[in-house]
């Protein structure tokens, strides 16, 4: 306020000054903290096997996590830390079905973001496979279930072997192979027995039908079935441990590296995955063929996509 005087007569007024305006607060924005970056951790993971949703790769491990790919951002996520022993999955357009040690069985539904675990029973599962109408498991000691939407039951009388792949097509159609070298194959009037003439452990099977597949497993053994079975020349000693099935190949991996590529009678090594880690895992999506590998504490994936190697992880 100024104050004014004016003598000889003249009057006194107050001339008021206007207050100063206040400038408004802006209002604070929360920083926004950046989700960690669990990737690296995936690969400190004891990998052993993986499979492709629509928008998702997912690997599994033996006494570690699991494993996210997400394809749109192109990064993997370690989404479940807790310690599980995995050794097979499957996966459906949005769910994700992992077996393991104990009739253990986790269903992650991708959609959802959830992750739920069952016990099917006391036997070890081995393997898994996905049917139009749910799933069938093999594991220990001759045992098979089978999934629908009732649950789970048993689907199998009379094998005792340990069974350590399957693949299914159908309810009443399916392969499954184990220990000692048999291989049963589910046709309607029930579980059907097949010599192979090896009695080295049969680790994997894959099939585009129940009349043509490959087997494969311990020594570096190779089957091929066309109405019977007979061996193939791998070129290797070592363990096979899974395969995955691509139009008319079939993929074999197995230990030190081992990356093989079946058609007919033709075995060629799969070029470009350098790596001794064992190849634990192999699946296929699309045009794409993934590969999951681990060795002590060193882990890794590869994607072959026609010529080209994506590799991830530490092996």
């Amino acid at each position: 306020m100024v104050v004014i005087a004016i003598g000889a007569g003249a009057a006194v007024g107050v001339v008021t000054r206007a207050a100063p305006s206040v400038e408004p607060t802006a209002t604070p924005v929360p920083t926004v903290t950046p989700a960690p970056d669990t990737g690296p951790l995936v690969f400190k993971q004891p990998l052993i096997a993986g499979c492709a949703t629509d928008d998702a790769v997912w690997v599994v491990s033996d006494g570690g996590g699991i494993g996210r790919f997400d394809r749109v951002l192109q990064r993997w996520d370690l989404i479940d830390s807790t310690l599980r022993s995995l050794v097979s999955a499957a996966c459906g357009p949005d769910t994700v079905l992992a077996v393991g040690a104990f009739g253990h069985v986790v269903t992650i539904d991708d959609l959802a973001r959830t992750i739920r675990s069952d016990d099917i029973g006391s036997f070890n599962v081995y393997a898994v496979s996905l049917l139009p109408d749910g799933a069938l498991v093999v594991g220990s000691e001759g045992s098979v279930q089978r999934q629908t939407s009732a649950g789970w039951d048993k689907y199998a009388e009379g094998i005792t072997e340990d069974l350590y792949g399957v693949v299914g097509f159908a309810g009443s159609s399916a392969w499954a192979v184990g220990a000692g070298g048999v291989t049963y194959r589910l046709e309607s009037a029930g579980w059907k027995q097949f010599v192979t003439g090896t009695t080295s452990s049969l680790r994997t099977i894959a099939a585009a039908s129940p009349t043509e597949a490959i087997a494969a497993g311990d020594d570096g053994v190779l089957l091929r079935f066309d109405g019977s079975w007979r061996p193939l020349e791998s070129g290797v000693q070592y363990e096979l441990r899974a395969s995955a099935r691509a139009g008319p190949i079939t993929y074999v991996v197995g230990d030190a590296g081992t990356a093989l590529a079946v058609e007919g009678n033709t075995v060629r090594p799969v070029a470009n995955i350098s790596t001794t880690c064992a190849l634990r895992g192999v699946f296929v999506q699309g045009n794409e063929v993934w590969f999951v590998g681990s060795e002590g504490t060193h882990a890794g994936v590869w994607r072959k996509s026609g010529e080209r190697i994506d590799h991830w992880g530490t092996c």
